[in-house]
């Protein structure tokens, strides 16, 4: 009998060993650890499954930028040994253990960009970890960290959008949604939670126009497309969620088959309603906001945008940049007033490297043709970097805009104002405008600012962008971005600052810079008092 009872004993924990071992396997080991987990994802990871992309019925395999295959982000080798050890434990499973070490980081593990970015890829595929064993309520911390340490980190901005959507936080606004959309400009995911929320702040037409951004990608996707015809049926007030054709349309694209994303987590049959978000832009007494929008959104017959490559053709990047364009299309304009009466031209200069100073938004001023009003972009390596690359972009098409409207052979715009109307409009931060903004320089006098900047040292951009910043904005706090239009309006009719000014705001220009000063306690060079 002893002997037969320490057999029994033996075997029972050989069978242990041997179902946590395959448990592992299967389950718990990260999926980056494993050859073509990629290709495999969909049979050795349930939990992973839903984000795995679809291959197209009648198409080839969709190009490998469109969507990452996995949330999660490769590693590859660590910066620093902290952190391959905050790895290694990650790798093991120990995500208890890995969050502490991560957690106990020094800050000066966080001043250097390369070990930010590594750090914010622990974060993200810990997130994803959790979320296996405790849905997005234990993740949704890891992702809010990763987006922290990384803000240009499109995985871990779509992870940690579809943790708030699961979870309904309001912390998914329209502003998070659309610096989403910027780092994931062909995943329509975002564009219907977006859609949702404005459905829900009772602006359809804005909603319409994300519905219709998704449309090509959610019609291969069963999950999306369902949760885009419920929203589309909220729009006309139907019940039932058959799909139909909305009313602003894009310019079809002859690729934009090939473009798959992600499906939403776990979509639910009956979605519970978000919190509705005031609006704090108040309209005009002429117009209300809807009608405007009405004005500025309605079908256009013309394409929007003209390419034209200085170089080899390469349409795969011209769809994808396009892609970036019509949103910029969509979301900026409303902001200006008006659309572009005409398409814009986008030159591609193929056969030129992406390089340029990437701190402020001088190269993207250098790149924009002020004499044509076309956008200029270099291709080769651009979309290394989606967040740059949408920086440069996005900046050229607010010129491209103030261009169209502009008074031929008029006077030239203030340069402070329109970059600061630029920066505002954008939304975008630059490293060495929030940097110098950190250190709190003496800032310019705006009358050193009006003419070209081309003579102005480079160490002095990142202050003279800040000073056209700064008055810009305190200009919209102080008298709505409603009145600025006006101002603009004024001015591009030929009007000099100072004579608008008097006119549309009832103050100097002179009394506006010491407003200006005062108010925000600025230090100006003495030159400008």
């Amino acid at each position: 009998m002893k002997y037969r009872r320490d057999i029994s004993s033996f075997l029972k924990f050989f069978a242990l060993a041997l179902v946590l071992f395959i448990g592992y396997q299967a389950w718990l080991k990260p999926a980056y650890l494993t050859p073509n987990s990629a290709s495999r994802q969909s049979s050795d990871s349930p939990s992973l499954q839903q984000t795995s992309s679809l291959p197209l019925p009648g198409t080839q395999e969709y190009p490998s930028w469109d969507v990452p295959q996995t949330r999660l982000v490769d590693l590859g080798q660590a910066p620093t040994d902290a952190l391959a050890v905050i790895r290694d434990e990650v790798d093991r499973g120990n995500y208890r253990e890995a969050e502490r070490r991560l957690t106990a980081l020094p800050r000066k593990e966080l001043e250097k960009a390369q070990t930010k970015r590594y750090i914010a890829a622990l974060w993200n595929n810990l997130g994803v970890q959790q979320e296996k064993f405790g849905g997005s309520a234990l993740s949704v911390k890891a992702f809010k960290k990763a987006v922290v340490a990384d803000p240009a980190n499109p995985v871990a901005s779509m992870n940690l959008t579809q943790a708030y959507w699961e979870l309904r936080d309001p912390a998914m606004t329209p502003e998070f949604l659309n610096r989403v959309i910027r780092l994931n400009p062909t995943d329509p995911f975002p564009h219907l939670a977006l859609a949702e929320l404005l459905l829900e702040k009772g602006d359809k037409t804005s909603a319409i126009t994300h519905l219709n951004l998704a449309d090509t990608q959610t019609q291969y996707d069963p999950h999306l497309g369902s949760y885009r015809n419920k929203l589309v049926a909220k729009t006309s007030g139907e019940k039932s969620a058959q799909p139909q054709t909305v009313a602003v349309a894009l310019t079809p694209s002859t690729t934009s088959s090939a473009i798959v994303s992600r499906p939403a987590p776990n979509p639910r049959q009956d979605f519970a309603p978000l919190p509705s978000i005031p609006s704090t832009d108040p309209p005009p007494a002429s117009t209300t906001e809807e009608e405007s929008s009405q004005k500025l959104l309605a079908p256009r017959g013309t394409a929007h945008f003209i390419v034209q490559f200085d170089g080899p053709d390469d349409q795969a990047t011209w769809v994808r940049i396009r892609a970036m364009l019509e949103y910029a299309y969509e979301e900026i304009p409303p902001k200006f007033g008006r659309l572009p009466a005409n398409p814009i031209q986008v030159v591609l200069h193929t056969g030129q490297k992406f390089s340029g100073p990437v701190g402020s938004p001088h190269w993207a001023d250098t790149l924009f043709d002020h004499r044509s009003g076309s956008i200029h972009l270099p291709t080769q390596g651009a979309l290394d970097d989606l967040a740059l690359f949408s920086r440069i972009l996005r900046h050229q098409f607010v010129h491209a805009l103030f261009h169209e409207q502009a008074k031929r052979d008029g006077p030239t715009l203030p340069t402070w104002l329109m970059e600061g109307l630029v920066i505002h409009m954008t939304e975008d931060a630059w490293p060495d405008i929030e940097e110098s903004r950190q250190k709190n320089p003496p800032l310019m006098p705006l009358p050193s600012l009006h003419k070209s900047w081309a003579q102005i040292p480079s160490a002095s951009l990142p202050t003279a962008y800040l000073t056209a910043s700064t008055a810009t904005q305190h200009l919209i706090d102080r008298y709505s971005m409603y009145t600025i239009r006006q101002l603009m309006n004024v001015l591009m009719a030929g009007q000099p600052l100072e004579t608008a000014m008097q006119q549309k705001l009832s103050l100097s220009y002179e009394q506006f810079q010491r407003q200006w000063a005062q108010s925000h306690k600025l230090h100006v060079h003495e030159s400008g008092s």
